[in-house]
C-alpha cells in the first residue's frame, strides 16, 4: 500500500484511516493451520448484492447498473477462479432487504465458512451517512449501505446497514480470506444516462433505527466486544481480509451506459480487468492498473484497504489466483453448433467491436485452440454465435473464448446529447447536427458529448476545477527545458496545447462540448450569447476530429492480440529510465507475459526538477498515470520481438482530443520507412538522425499515445501523411492532423490497411489479433 492515496469509502478508521485491524477477537476464530495442512480443499463462498430498485424512490433514485453489477461479479468468479455456483448466493432488489442481506450473510458466509475458505461479499447500490451518536463515526455520522426496504420511520430512522454492524459481520467470518466488494459510497450512487447526475445527497437527514443497534449488540456479545472496544478497533482498522470500494470520501459512485450495457463503472473495470488478468498479480497493483482505466469515465479512485500488518495487499485479488487462462469471453449455452456466450471480458471501450462479425478462439484450460466462433449478435453482453471451426459435440458450456479478430462498423458515429439549456432551439440544434455526416443524435442512451450552453450553474461547478489547474500550471512554468539545437517541435505540433484557452471559464450563454462527466472538451466553446448556426459550424472540424479519436481507439486491444512486441516511453537519451511499458500478454515467447501488471507504469525520477515522476506519489497519486512536467524531453520505443518484419506507426492524441502522428516522420524516404526488423528496436525521436524533440507544454492535461504494430505494410496511411507532407512542404518531422487534412479519412486509411483482406463483409473492417497490436501509454503534463 505504500504510496497509495488511502481515501476514507469505509472509513472503518474514524479519520485517518491506516489500514489497520484485530489481531485477534476471538480464539476460535484464528486460522487452523493444522486443518489447512491435512489438505482440506479450500471452499469458495460468495454473496453478491444488487439494488436497481428501491422501495422508496423519494429517498433515493432508483438505478440501472446495480443488478449488472452482480452478473459481472457471479460470472468471473465462476468462469475466472473456479467459484461453484451453488457456493454463490445471489439478492437482487426486493430480495435484498436489511433482514435478508444480514441473515444470508449470516447464514452463508459466517455459518458455513471454515478457516482456509475464500469468502467474498459485493454490494452495489445506493449508499448514505446518517446520524448515529454511538457508532464511532466522524463527528455523529456514520457511511450506511442502503438496503431495498430504506424507507424512513415517522421519526426518521432507517434501516441501513451501517459502517459498524458490517464490521462486525467482517471479524464473525471464520477465515481471513475475505474480500469485501462496494459499488457505493456515503454520498450515494448516480445513474448516468447521458445528460447528468441524478443522485442526491441525504446527510444529516435520517438516523440509525433501533433495529440497527439491536443487531450491532447481539454481535457485540457474540465477539465479546464492548461498544467501546469497538470503537477502539474500528479505529485501528478493518478485522481481516481486505476491502476493495469503488470509491472515498462524498465523491458518488458512478454507473455509465457502455454501448448498451448499463454497469457500475468500477465494477465493470474491476470485473474486465480480472478477466484479463495474467498471472498472479497482487490486488494493490490490480487496484492501481483499474484506477487507471476507470479514470477515463470517472473521478472515482478505487481505494483497497487491508488489515493492518497482514501483507494482505500483497496477496492475489480474492485471495486466489485465476483458475483459467485470461478471456474474453466464456460459453454459457450450446445448442449444435451455436452457442451463447458471456462477453464481461471485453473492454467496455471495445463492445462496438463485438457485434456481428467478430471471431473468438475456443481454448482449453491450458490456453491451446480448440476452435473458432464467430459471433452473430450481440445484446448486451450476451452474445449468440456459431461454431465455424472445431467439432461442435466437443464444446460444452463454460469453455473459454479468446479474441481472434474484431469487427469495427465502417459507419460509426459520434453520439451527442443535447443539454437542457439549449432546449429552446432544440429543433434548429437537431436539425444542424443532422446534416453533418458521422453525427449521431441521441435523446436517451449512451453518449459520447453534450452539445451545451454555459450556464452559470456549469460555470460554478467548474470554478475549483479551473482554480486546482491554474495552480498545477503555475507550478509548471517554473520548470524549463535544457536548450537544445533541435527545435521543440511540440510547442506548436506535438501536443497542440493552448495555455490560454484552458486558463478561463468559458462565458454564460456560449456553445461547445462537454464530456458525460460534465467537463470541457477544450477549445470547444465559443462567445458569449453565439447563435446556434455559427456555434455548430464552428465545431465541425472538432467533431470530425473526436469521431477519428473514437474510431481509432476501437483498435487498442493489448491484452488480446498476440503479436509480440513491446513500447515504452522514457526521458529523452535515458532507454533505461522507463516511464510507461505496455505489451501483449499472450506471446509464448514474451518475457512480459511472465509479469503480473504489465499495465503498470513504473515510477522514476525526473532528473530535470528532482521530483517523483508516477503513479505513486506526487501530482499523479490519485490517478495513476505518470506525471511529468512542463519541458520534459520524451522517447517512445517499439521492439520487434517477432521473427518477421513488422510496420509501427505513433499517434499523439492530445488533451484537446486531437491528433498528432509521430512516426511515420520521414516523408522522402523509401517505402518500407515504417518497417521495423525482428530483434530491432525503433527509436522516435532518433537522436542521430531526427532534428525535433518531443517536448511537454502547458497547460496541464492528460496525452494518450497510441503505439500500433501490424505485420501488413501501412501503404495508405503513408501515402495519405506523405500528401498532407507535401502540401505543407514539409520533408520530415511529426505532423499534425489537423481539421482541413480531414482526420476521419486519415484514421479510416489507417483502418484500411490494418483490415483483414480475406474478409467478407465490406463494411466493417476486421482486425486480426494474431497480425496486429494497437497499445496505449497516457502521461499527464503537471
Amino acid at each position: 500500500m505504500s504510496g497509495m492515496k488511502r481515501r476514507q469509502f469505509i472509513q472503518f478508521a474514524g479519520g485517518v484511516l491506516v489500514t489497520a485491524g484485530l489481531h485477534q477477537i476471538n480464539p476460535g476464530q484464528e486460522e487452523k493451520s493444522v486443518a489447512i495442512a491435512a489438505g482440506n480443499k479450500a471452499r469458495k463462498l460468495a454473496l453478491l448484492v444488487g439494488i436497481n430498485r428501491y422501495q422508496q424512490s423519494n429517498r433515493f433514485p432508483d438505478l440501472k447498473g446495480a443488478v449488472t453489477d452482480v452478473e459481472l461479479q457471479k460470472q468471473l468468479l465462476i468462469y475466472r477462479f473456479g467459484f461453484e455456483p451453488e457456493d454463490i448466493l445471489v439478492l437482487t432488489d426486493e430480495k435484498a432487504t436489511r433482514q435478508g442481506i444480514i441473515q444470508a450473510f449470516e447464514d452463508r458466509l459466517i455459518g458455513q465458512a471454515q478457516p482456509g475458505d475464500i469468502v467474498v461479499f459485493h454490494f452495489s447500490g445506493q449508499g448514505d451517512r446518517i446520524l448515529d451518536s454511538d457508532g464511532a463515526g466522524s463527528n455523529g455520522f456514520i457511511g450506511t449501505l442502503v438496503p431495498f426496504d430504506c424507507a424512513p420511520n415517522s421519526d426518521g430512522a432507517v434501516g441501513d446497514i451501517t459502517q459498524s454492524l458490517l464490521w462486525l459481520l467482517m471479524a464473525g467470518i471464520n477465515t481471513e480470506k475475505v474480500t469485501l466488494v462496494l459499488d457505493s459510497c456515503f454520498a450515494g450512487r448516480s445513474s448516468r444516462g447521458g445528460l447528468g447526475v441524478i443522485s442526491k445527497f441525504n446527510s444529516g437527514k435520517y438516523r440509525v433505527s433501533q433495529e440497527e443497534i439491536s443487531d450491532r449488540n447481539g454481535w457485540l456479545m457474540r465477539l465479546g466486544l464492548s461498544n467501546n472496544e469497538l470503537k477502539i478497533h474500528r479505529n485501528i482498522g478493518i478485522p481481516k481480509g481486505v476491502i476493495i470500494s469503488g470509491d472515498g470520501g462524498d465523491e458518488l459512485a458512478k454507473e455509465l451506459l457502455f454501448n448498451d450495457v448499463y454497469a457500475g463503472a468500477f465494477t465493470y473495470w474491476l470485473t474486465q480487468y480480472l478477466w484479463q488478468e495474467t498471472g498472479s498479480e497482487r490486488v494493490e497493483s490490480a487496484v492501481i492498473n483499474i484506477s487507471r482505466g476507470l479514470k477515463r469515465f470517472s473521478s472515482q479512485f478505487p481505494e483497497l484497504i487491508v488489515k493492518f500488518n497482514s501483507g494482505n495487499e500483497k496477496q492475489p485479488t480474492y485471495f486466489i489466483s485465476p483458475q483459467t487462462p485470461p478471456a474474453e469471453a466464456a460459453i454459457t449455452k450450446v445448442m449444435g453448433n451455436v452457442v451463447t456466450l458471456w462477453l464481461g471480458g471485453i473492454n467496455p471501450e471495445s463492445l462496438a467491436a463485438f457485434d456481428g462479425g467478430a471471431i473468438l478462439t475456443i481454448i482449453d484450460n491450458l490456453g491451446n485452440k480448440q476452435g473458432l466462433v464467430e459471433l452473430e449478435s450481440r445484446q448486451g453482453l450476451l452474445g449468440q454465435g456459431k461454431i465455424i471451426e472445431g467439432l461442435s459435440n466437443g464444446v460444452k458450456s463454460g469453455v473459454l473464448l479468446q479474441e481472434r479478430m474484431r469487427g469495427i462498423p465502417d459507419n460509426l458515429t459520434l453520439r451527442i446529447g443535447i443539454d437542457p439549456s439549449m432546449a429552446r432551439d432544440k429543433v434548429t440544434v437537431k436539425s444542424t447536427l443532422q446534416a453533418i455526416k458521422g453525427i449521431e443524435i441521441i435523446e436517451e442512451g449512451e453518449i459520447d458529448y453534450i452539445l451545451s450552453r454555459m450556464t452559470i450553474a456549469y460555470q460554478d461547478k467548474l470554478k475549483e476545477r479551473e482554480n486546482n489547474q491554474q495552480r498545477a500550471i503555475q507550478k509548471s512554468q517554473t520548470h524549463k527545458s535544457n536548450s537544445s539545437q533541435k527545435s521543440d517541435f511540440s510547442v506548436k505540433e506535438i501536443f497542440h496545447l493552448n495555455y490560454a484557452a484552458v486558463g478561463t471559464i468559458p462565458p454564460v450563454g456560449s456553445i461547445g462540448l462537454l464530456s458525460p462527466e460534465i467537463e470541457i472538451v477544450p477549445n470547444s466553446f465559443g462567445l458569449e450569447n453565439e447563435t446556434i448556426t455559427n456555434g455548430i459550424t464552428r465545431l465541425i472540424p472538432k467533431l470530425k476530429s473526436l469521431l477519428a479519436v473514437r474510431l481509432v481507439k476501437l483498435a487498442l486491444n493489448p491484452n488480446s492480440s498476440q503479436l509480440n512486441a513491446v513500447a515504452n516511453m522514457t526521458l529523452e537519451g535515458e532507454e533505461g529510465l522507463l516511464i510507461g511499458e505496455v505489451g501483449t500478454l499472450r506471446c509464448p515467447t514474451s518475457n512480459l507475459t511472465k509479469q503480473a501488471g504489465i499495465r503498470q507504469e513504473k515510477p522514476v525520477r525526473c532528473p530535470s526538477h528532482g521530483s517523483i515522476i508516477g503513479g505513486f506519489s506526487g501530482n499523479s497519486d490519485s490517478k495513476n498515470i505518470p506525471a511529468l512536467p512542463v519541458g520534459t524531453k520524451l522517447q517512445f520505443h517499439i521492439t520487434n520481438n517477432e521473427l518477421r518484419d513488422i510496420y509501427g506507426c505513433i499517434i499523439v492524441i492530445d488533451s484537446h482530443t486531437e491528433m498528432t502522428v509521430l512516426f511515420p516522420n520521414q516523408w522522402t524516404a523509401a517505402e518500407d520507412v515504417t518497417r521495423i526488423k525482428p530483434e530491432e528496436t525503433l527509436h522516435v525521436p532518433n537522436l542521430t538522425k531526427d532534428n525535433f524533440s518531443l517536448v511537454t507544454q502547458p497547460p496541464a492535461g492528460i496525452v494518450e499515445v497510441l503505439i500500433i504494430a501490424s505485420s501488413k505494410p501501412l501503404e495508405n496511411t503513408l501515402k495519405a501523411l506523405r500528401t498532407i507532407a507535401s502540401s505543407r512542404g514539409q520533408k520530415g518531422g511529426p505532423i499534425t492532423v489537423d481539421t482541413a487534412n480531414q482526420p476521419t479519412e486519415i484514421v479510416t486509411n489507417l483502418l484500411n490497411d490494418l483490415d483483414d483482406s480475406n474478409s467478407s463483409n465490406p463494411h466493417i473492417y476486421h482486425l486480426d489479433a494474431t497480425q496486429l497490436v494497437v497499445m496505449s501509454i497516457s502521461l499527464e503534463v503537471i
